[in-house]
């Protein structure tokens, strides 16, 4: 990354309030800054997939270095998670609520 591109990351994350997000030119990635805490700034990045430019989760995953990043990506990379997900997703996400009477 060049410098030019590093500055406009670091301004713009120092005019930010806290948790404010800061939308990137990644679709679903955003920069979070928070509250500072005994004169130490956290960054985060958050990863939020989006649809139609709404993002789907209220929130989403904060990744604060490359370290924590690589960790997630290895756990979405296990095609396990898959066959989980489809297993819930065919158990509950069709089952109707039952109705409760008072």
């Amino acid at each position: 990354m060049n410098n030019n591109k590093k500055n406009i990351i670091i301004k713009s994350i120092e005019q930010a309030e806290p948790w404010e997000k800061i939308a990137t030119n990644i679709d679903g990635v955003y920069i979070v800054k928070t509250p500072e805490h005994n004169n130490h700034q956290t960054i985060f990045v958050e990863l939020n997939p989006t649809s139609n430019g709404i993002t789907l989760k209220r929130r989403g995953i904060f990744i604060k270095n490359s370290t924590e990043f690589l960790a997630i990506k290895k756990i979405c990379e296990d095609k396990r998670i898959i066959d989980l997900l489809d297993i819930i997703n065919e158990i509950y996400s069709k089952r109707p609520l039952p109705r409760i009477e008072i």
